[in-house]
């Protein structure tokens, strides 16, 4: 598959017409599809629909912090997720602003809420080339096991700021240190509005960072989320990602911006350059 068919995948929305706007104290926050509209009909939930619009009349942040536990415990019921993550993650307008409410990491694709995100490659400069620390996702993962990955990614929750997310999640996951992680550098960020699932609505911002290791640096993850690291040079890693659907999705993404930031993927060595690049911040 094409680098650029790779982005249009996690660029899909385009049934608006099913969903219907969520909207939390004038704000339009979320989307959730009109077939799980249906179960909200008829329950005490505080809610009101009007033109297509699905309204949360509670506002008060602790109140809705409960009635989001609630309808996640009504979406399980329903099938609609598997079961609660018991992981908060932030109902914000922007990362860093007034946190609305919190809600169950499970339930954020199904409501289309903002789910954020860090994610970081780690890498060596060896004789003008450049290698990545590429980890294999356990087989017990929920999401995506055995696929490759960035060296960490992981999920912001509710009161975390980007840089705790990032130290949290790269020494669970890589064993870096708090002094070493000092060094990564926030090069930008990727958004994405992904028809993942029948009624779902995955609409990410991951924050992207780059951390430059020497040969000494080896990754160790401490909470058994990944299965194993492999050093391996960039061309093998493109290549891998255009032959084989062996990446993450949105993973994938991320290793490509990156080599367009290193100059590696350009437009003398890929036609659409102009094209993968509108998607990319």
């Amino acid at each position: 598959m094409s680098i650029l068919k790779k982005f249009e995948q996690l660029n899909n929305f385009n049934d608006k017409e099913n969903f219907y706007e969520i909207i939390f104290r004038n704000f339009h926050i979320g989307y959730v599809h009109k077939k799980v509209v249906e179960h909200f009909l008829n329950t005490q939930f505080p809610i009101c629909l009007i033109n297509k619009r699905f309204y949360i009349l509670e506002t008060n942040t602790k109140k809705t912090n409960l009635i989001m536990h609630a309808i996640g415990k009504m979406l399980v019921s329903k099938n609609f997720v598997d079961s609660l993550a018991e992981e908060l993650f932030p109902c914000v307008k922007s990362l860093g602003g007034q946190e609305y409410f919190c809600l169950d990491r499970s339930i954020v694709e199904i409501l289309g809420i903002k789910g954020y995100g860090v994610h970081l490659i780690s890498y060596i400069k060896k004789n003008n080339r450049i290698k990545l620390w590429i980890p294999k996702r356990s087989s017990y993962k929920k999401v995506a096991p055995n696929k490759l990955d960035n060296t960490v990614a992981g999920g912001i929750s509710s009161k975390e700021s980007i840089y705790d997310a990032l130290q949290r999640e790269a020494y669970e996951e890589a064993g870096i240190s708090k002094v070493l992680i000092k060094k990564a550098k926030l090069t930008g960020t990727l958004n994405y509005q992904w028809r993942n699932k029948k009624y779902s609505l995955r609409r990410d911002v991951l924050y992207l960072f780059e951390l430059e290791v020497d040969e000494s640096f080896i990754p160790s993850c401490q909470d058994g989320e990944v299965e194993k690291y492999e050093l391996l040079d960039w061309q093998d890693i493109l290549e891998n990602i255009k032959q084989t659907d062996s990446f993450k999705k949105n993973s994938a993404l991320v290793t490509i911006i990156f080599l367009i930031r290193k100059g590696l993927i350009n437009p003398r060595n890929e036609n659409d350059y102009e094209k993968i690049n509108s998607f990319i911040n």
